[in-house]
């Protein structure tokens, strides 16, 4: 046998599974099909090809029929190109019946607590230089006069060292202090101060896969996974080893094609890619009769990516300090509601066609937002020419996307400012919608009919072969999944070494 366990991805849930089975002293192997990036900085040159996926370095997008998804591509998974906010999900989540019944707040919150001691968080510090960013006093202020807005706005905890000293990740690296740029989204600049670039963001290489090398575990980039083969007692994946120089997600001459053999085996390539292996495996008849949900019940996280304030009286400066640092609740009786402030990303927007990469002066009088709620989750994941496609219809989450449509009016109005939605964003009639949170497609339930693993991770009918990552999760979460996804992750891992629930007397043993 080559390894104990092959792990298919390195973002927040392989990352996870990874670290504690090589600790328990697993021999692991982690395969990322992206490369390794090591000052953390991805790049932002524009590749790829067709209409399938457009890759932009350290990320992709999934161009899809109503929706679009952004996903981490490179060693540290999404933790590349995200804004570090650390949330738990509100436990009235857990109360949907899609939800496993052994599921819930007070289960997780043992993995929560772990999780975060590894993804070390906390609230916006001020700059000593500029003090706090403009933007978020604005946005408090004004989300606390908004009539829709529920409990008091607050600064969120974010995985950003915005302190005046280094702190020390739990791997034993220091993570300098935010130099306020906001580029959390491209990646920390380089420093003006020292040779290397700034490592204030908590990338999942300082911390859970910087742990896991350590303790014995490979990593291994450009390895991209085809399908996941049940042979006898053990897996084999078979794996298309990538030249470093592709410029889009072809196959071609150069690479070589590999294999490795494992007793157990952890789906963990976020929900695109997860999804898309097991479907192909499905296809190719190399597992095991896998449930009828595989590539249902996906959700965007009712993400809201681009819509922004514009034409503010006071210089928000929105470029600067982190990418996000508060937040505030605006959930109605039907519906959950979270929207954060999010900094100028003029890449964003041009990544996705709505502006082109500059900044003037009129977008410092501006505030853009992230705004995230329970939508329908009834999207479906399939493969379309090879690929995986993800097909959205935004009838049944219309509620959703009609009251976020309000309460960004009302906090632009609140703003003095104007609402701006560009015409090629319109989630009202369902055009142009992005998501950063793809969950679901291979989710949990206690039965193959309602889902495709069980509660703990572990695919109905194959024995051995998990799924820790964003697909899991059979509900939109309304605030930023990469906590739960951890704390989930954290909870497959315990599973797999000790066959039942984590309690008190475990904490600090793991």
């Amino acid at each position: 046998m080559d390894v104990d366990v092959a792990v298919i991805g390195s973002g927040f849930g392989g990352a996870a599974v990874a670290c504690r089975l090589a600790k328990a002293g697993k021999k692991v192997a982690v395969l990322e099909q992206g490369k390794e990036y090591p000052t953390g900085r991805g790049e932002i040159e524009t590749t790829g090809s067709g209409l399938a996926t457009v890759r932009h370095g350290h990320f992709w997008v999934d161009i899809g029929a109503g929706m679009n998804v952004v996903r981490g591509i490179g060693v540290g998974g999404g933790s590349l190109h995200y804004f570090g906010v650390r949330l738990r999900t509100h436990p009235e989540i857990f109360d949907n019946p899609r939800w496993p019944k052994s599921v819930n707040r007070k289960i997780l919150d043992p993995y929560y607590d772990i999780a975060g001691e590894m993804l070390q968080a906390s609230e916006t510090k001020p700059n000593p230089v500029i003090g706090p960013p403009p933007r978020s006093a604005a946005f408090m202020l004004a989300a606390k006069n908004c009539r829709r807005c529920v409990s008091e706005p607050r600064y969120v905890p974010i995985a950003v060292n915005t302190g005046m000293e280094p702190v020390m990740t739990e791997a034993g690296i220091p993570q300098t202090r935010c130099v306020y740029c906001g580029e959390c989204l491209i990646g920390c600049p380089p420093s003006q101060s020292f040779v290397g670039n700034v490592n204030a963001r908590a990338l999942l290489t300082l911390n859970y896969l910087a742990v896991a090398r350590k303790a014995g575990a490979t990593i291994h980039p450009l390895h991209r996974v085809r399908v996941v083969r049940k042979v006898d007692d053990h897996f084999e994946v078979e794996i298309f080893v990538l030249d470093p120089g592709m410029r889009d997600r072809e196959e071609d001459e150069t690479g070589r094609i590999g294999m490795l053999r494992a007793r157990q085996v952890v789906l963990a390539a976020g929900t695109m890619g997860s999804v898309e292996i097991l479907l192909k495996s499905r296809e190719a008849g190399t597992l095991p009769p896998i449930s009828p949900m595989l590539g249902k019940n996906f959700s965007g996280n009712g993400d809201f990516l681009i819509p922004k304030t514009i034409n503010t009286p006071q210089d928000l400066a929105p470029k600067a300090g982190p990418s996000i640092t508060v937040g505030a609740d605006f959930s109605t009786k039907d519906l959950k509601i979270f929207i954060e402030d999010l900094g100028l990303i003029p890449f964003l927007e041009a990544v996705m066609g709505t502006r082109k990469l500059t900044v003037s002066t009129s977008d410092t009088h501006s505030l853009g937002y992230l705004g995230m709620g329970t939508d329908a989750g009834n999207g479906v994941l399939t493969l379309h020419n090879g690929r995986i496609r993800l097909n959205w219809d935004p009838t049944d989450s219309m509620p959703l996307y009609r009251e976020l449509t309000a309460c960004l009016k009302e906090l632009s109005q609140q703003l003095s400012g104007d609402y701006s939605a560009p015409e090629t964003y319109n989630p009202i009639i369902g055009t142009g919608l992005l998501t950063a949170h793809p969950l679901g497609g291979a989710v949990m339930s206690d039965t193959a009919d309602g889902g495709v693993v069980n509660p703990q991770g572990e695919v109905h009918g194959c024995p051995g072969l998990f799924v820790a990552d964003g697909s899991i999760i059979p509900t939109a979460l309304a605030t930023n999944p990469s906590y739960t996804i951890s704390a989930l992750a954290e909870r497959v891992a315990f599973w797999m070494l000790h066959k039942r629930e984590m309690t008190k007397k475990d904490h600090g043993k793991f």
